[in-house]
C-alpha cells in the first residue's frame, strides 16, 4: 500500500480516537432526566400508622362500625346457641375480644351505637342482649307462634327468621317436622323458605 495513504489511515484513527463521542453523554443525560422527571412525578409515601393509632383515630368511622358488627354477630351467635342472658359492655368486649378500643370508641357504643342498634335490645340494669324479631324460647313457642299466624290469615314465617329467632333451631325444626307439625315450602320467586304449621282437618260426622 502506498506509504502515504498509511500515514493517512493511522492519522484518521488517532484522530477518532481522540475525539470524544457524544452520543453516550446524550443517553446518560436523557436517562438522568427522565430519573429526575419520575423522581418529581412520584406522589409522596403516605405516613404509617401503626395499629393504636389507627383504633385511636377520632375520624376512624370504619373502625368503628367494625368493632359493632363483630359485637352484633357474637350476640346473635350467643341467642342461637341458647345463650339469651344479658351482658354489659366490658363482658361483651372480653367475649369479642375487643378490650383494647380506645375510650371515645367504647363511649360511642355505651351511649349511642347499641342503644340505636335494630339488632340489640338494652335491659333496665343498662345491660345488652340481642333483640331477635320473634320471642321464641322452644318448640312449645314457635307451635303457638305458627298457629297464631295460620288463624289471622298471615301465612307461614320466613325460615331464616325463624332460625335466627329461635335458640337450637335446627334441632326444634327437626323434631317438629318429623312429628308431621310443620312443613317447608319455597316461594318460586326468590327461592326463600317459609314455614308452615300443618292443620289437619277434622273429619264432621
Amino acid at each position: 500500500m502506498d506509504p502515504a495513504l498509511l500515514r493517512e489511515r493511522e492519522l484518521f484513527k488517532k484522530r477518532a480516537l481522540t475525539t470524544p463521542t457524544v452520543e453516550k453523554r446524550k443517553s446518560d443525560s436523557k436517562q438522568d432526566v427522565i430519573r429526575e422527571e419520575k423522581k418529581k412525578s412520584k406522589p409522596p409515601s403516605a405516613p404509617r400508622m401503626d395499629i393504636n393509632s389507627y383504633k385511636t383515630a377520632s375520624g376512624s368511622s370504619q373502625y368503628r362500625f367494625g368493632v359493632l358488627a363483630k359485637i352484633v354477630k357474637h350476640m346473635k351467635t350467643r341467642h342461637q346457641d341458647g345463650e339469651t342472658y344479658a351482658l354489659t359492655l366490658d363482658e361483651i368486649l372480653d367475649e369479642t375480644n375487643q378490650l383494647d378500643v380506645g375510650s371515645k370508641v367504647k363511649q360511642w357504643l355505651q351511649t349511642e351505637a347499641l342503644l340505636n342498634n335494630p339488632k340489640i335490645e338494652t335491659t333496665a340494669d343498662n345491660k345488652f342482649i340481642f333483640k331477635s324479631l320473634y320471642k321464641l324460647k322452644d318448640k312449645k313457642s314457635l307451635s303457638k307462634l305458627l298457629k297464631n299466624q295460620d288463624l289471622k290469615g298471615l301465612g307461614g314465617i320466613l325460615l331464616d327468621d325463624v332460625q335466627e329467632s329461635l335458640p337450637h333451631c335446627d334441632k326444634v325444626l327437626k323434631s317438629l317436622q318429623n312429628q308431621n307439625e310443620i312443613i317447608f315450602i319455597t316461594r318460586p320467586v326468590d327461592k326463600k323458605k317459609f314455614c308452615f304449621i300443618m292443620i289437619l282437618l277434622q273429619p264432621i260426622w
